[in-house]
């Protein structure tokens, strides 16, 4: 059967495609798809072992069947919705992301048992280091690329997390497209009752959401480009 496979970032660009096909057996595992993609995809090949896989957009294991149907993305190392009642607020998109939108979002949601709210802004710097540790101070943009279904559905995940543990009303938004210097490319708001579960949680999210996401950043310097990628997890 044939199974589409998405790539995304630095493997998007070895393969210059953003989606690949293969011909794969009955009952046939992860670990064999890859096995697969490697013989006949020889460009891909040493981008493997650093790769996870999605399927239906959640990470899965190699011992898992891939079925005719099913979903399937390769998964680079990560740079890093809809609300509904107890859920926390998680978007992913191109437009330009604030603050205020993600902190009323939580007050809204806490309502009078919010003694806290601590925010993160990430914002793009000028200053970086490329994939040869040499480093630059003229960084002219970034572009952030997102498998973003599955990246909306594990920061949800993670926000889940987070409000199981602290007890707290979460939000996050996420840009994607090109961004200049400056520019917000993460917004993230948590509510509790009290300060120290508020810096906790907050810490949590941004940290988990770099690991796990699926998420990516090119960075353009004067002279050159590269992904920013972190190791596999």
């Amino acid at each position: 059967m044939t199974i589409p496979i998405q790539l995304f970032a630095s493997l998007k660009d070895a393969a210059k495609a953003s989606q690949i096909e293969v011909e794969i057996p009955e009952n046939c595992s992860v670990s064999q798809l890859l096995e697969i993609v490697a013989r006949d995809f020889p460009a891909l090949e040493k981008w493997l072992p650093h790769c996870r896989v999605a399927v239906n957009l959640d990470y899965t294991t190699n011992d898992q069947i891939v079925r005719d149907g099913d979903e399937v993305a390769l998964i680079p190392p990560v740079s890093g919705g809809a609300q509904i009642e107890n859920a926390p607020f998680v978007e992913v998109r191109a437009g330009e992301l604030s603050l205020d939108e993600v902190v009323k979002a939580v007050g809204k949601q806490k309502g009078g048992a919010a003694g806290a709210i601590c925010s993160f802004l990430g914002v793009v710097r000028e200053t970086s280091k490329d994939l040869e540790g040499n480093s630059h101070d003229d960084i002219e943009f970034l572009d952030y690329e997102a498998y973003a279904p599955m990246a909306a559905r594990e920061i949800e995940k993670i926000a889940r997390e987070a409000m199981e543990k602290w007890d707290a009303c979460v939000a996050v938004t996420h840009r994607v497209g090109r961004l200049g210097i400056g520019e917000a490319s993460v917004a993230i708001a948590v509510a509790t009752a009290h300060r120290g579960p508020s810096f906790e949680a907050c810490r949590y999210v941004i940290e988990e959401l770099k690991k796990r996401a699926p998420i990516w950043k090119r960075e353009t310097a004067r002279d050159g480009f590269w992904w920013v990628e972190g190791s596999v997890g």
